[in-house]
């Protein structure tokens, strides 16, 4: 599926504001997705036979992102949201989106195949137009395909959730 646009996912939990927060320190591996494409390798080749959920918690703001056994996919979706006290326990909203680069990234890639697609028109060569629609199509496709939608949706689903009695049900 592909994700160009974030999706908004909240909820309510029975838990505390504070057994949330010790919740995500104790089920995340701490790590901060950064620009530094180095760091990020280093850290999935340190964890390449195993698959986890990683990301940091800053006060009531986190992020969970999910890494998979024997693979580098470091600037996959991720979860970005936080959690506050709510009248039945603790409300979690947030999105599921990519990281801001992969955005940037996909702006650079469809202005330089857009204008490389102009040129080849202007210069009446079809087939280099063409070509250079294959290569947008492409680079879309790789740059936003996302398959780990259902382990976010899996995370966020381990927190116990606050549901309404209906007057039906009593």
């Amino acid at each position: 599926m592909l994700l160009i646009i974030p999706r908004r996912y909240e909820f309510e939990t029975t838990l505390t504001p504070k057994r949330v927060a010790r919740k995500l320190d104790g089920e995340l591996t701490e790590f901060r997705p950064t620009l530094n494409v180095l760091a990020t390798g280093k850290f999935m080749r340190s964890h390449k036979f195993e698959s986890l959920y990683y990301g940091r918690r800053e006060g009531d703001k986190f992020q969970v992102c999910y890494h998979k056994f024997k693979k580098r996919d470091g600037g996959e979706t991720g979860f970005f949201g936080t959690f506050e006290k709510s009248e039945h326990g603790t409300l979690i909203k947030g999105k599921l989106r990519k990281p801001v680069m992969t955005y940037v990234f996909g702006i650079i890639w469809t202005l330089l195949t857009l204008l490389s697609g102009l040129v080849c028109l202007s210069l009446k060569q079809n087939y280099g137009a063409i070509a250079c629609a294959a290569l947008f199509l492409a680079g879309v496709f790789f740059l936003f395909w996302d398959s780990k939608m259902s382990y976010l949706y899996a995370f966020l689903d381990g927190f116990p959730r606050y549901e309404e009695k209906s007057e039906k049900d009593e």
